[in-house]
């Protein structure tokens, strides 16, 4: 009997030395300054966004909250960084449609769904066909007349010919019943310089990058991919105006490791929705135009979103035979 009991308060030790640090932990939490992965460079849309919202979020946590550039590879090497990570909660991974169009096309052996779970969704900006003033075209229908009589003649400037440039203009021109040619640059300066230097017939914008050379005459906004105008460009139409029942935009969410207790997600996502509140960062997204669509989803939502966008773009590469 003596024996029995005592290896029952063994028992009992090791459990509370191995778990009841756990628990007090998860209390406790964070006990230490967070990281935000950003698997773009330093200017970006993901970047500034994260440097907007991490001076709030400091505040609501009352740790150091730090981003981290971990650029290359279109944005699966910050994705796969991330992943290594410790699945405690000290480590949010700033992602994006493209880390759903990289699970789609198998590039990696690390995914966004697999490999994650949300935590919020930020914002959701729209995309804004453009064209140069110094081109062809000063109206979405004068485009499509002339790309109907001429299959292909008209170029798009993008960026990666599988990323989300790509697919929502081919998504966009299919449901308009016309041939784009699509030509990749290295980068948006680069091809918003082949925009307005006449190389190009259209870009695909965003309406933040847009407006001023919208508003000096460099450039002439043809359609904005939404259900509704949007304030900043009123005289823009929409894709639904035009028969095109497409509303797509490039997104920024926060994730954090699969693994992270439960608890400690729902603290990372209340702590999110605070800072996303806060005034500062409300100020920041009306001034680059990010309030102009709901950008904010929680955890639960936001997985329905992933669910939701694996599904539309799978079906959209078939469609378009990527």
């Amino acid at each position: 009997m003596k024996r029995l009991f005592g290896g029952v308060a063994v028992l009992l030790a090791l459990f509370m030395l191995v778990f009841l640090p756990l628990v007090g932990e998860a209390k406790e939490f964070p006990a230490r300054g967070i990281d935000i992965v950003v698997p773009f460079g330093p200017g970006s849309g993901t970047d500034t966004t994260m440097r907007a919202l991490a001076p709030e979020l400091e505040k609501v946590l009352g740790v150091p909250v730090v981003v981290i550039n971990a650029e290359g590879s279109g944005g699966l090497k910050g994705m796969e960084f991330a992943a290594k990570q410790p699945a405690d909660g000290y480590t949010l991974f700033c992602h994006t449609p493209t880390h759903i169009l990289a699970e789609i096309q198998n590039l990696s052996s690390i995914s966004l769904t697999k490999n994650f779970v949300p935590v919020a969704r930020l914002v959701q900006d729209s995309v804004l066909v453009t064209a140069g003033a110094k081109g062809r075209f000063k109206t979405w229908d004068e485009m499509v007349e002339f790309a109907k009589a001429n299959p292909g003649k008209v170029t798009v400037a993008g960026l990666s010919p599988k990323g989300i440039d790509a697919v929502s203009m081919k998504m966009i021109a299919k449901a308009a019943g016309i041939e784009l040619n699509f030509v990749p640059f290295g980068g948006g300066a680069e091809a918003k310089s082949a925009l307005l230097g006449g190389h190009v017939d259209l870009a695909n914008d965003d309406p933040a990058n847009s407006i001023e050379l919208v508003k000096a005459g460099e450039m002439n906004a043809l359609l904005v991919a939404t259900d509704q105008r949007l304030a900043a460009f009123p005289d823009t139409p929409t894709s639904y105006e035009k028969g095109i029942n497409i509303t797509i935009g490039p997104w920024r969410g926060l994730a954090t490791i699969k693994g992270t207790p439960p608890e400690i997600v729902a603290k990372l996502e209340e702590a999110v929705k605070k800072a996303y509140e806060s005034e500062s960062f409300q100020k920041w997204m009306k001034d680059r135009m990010l309030d102009q669509r709901p950008g904010w989803m929680g955890s639960a939502e936001l997985q329905k979103k992933w669910e939701e966008d694996i599904a539309f773009f799978s079906n959209a590469f078939k469609e378009l035979g990527l």
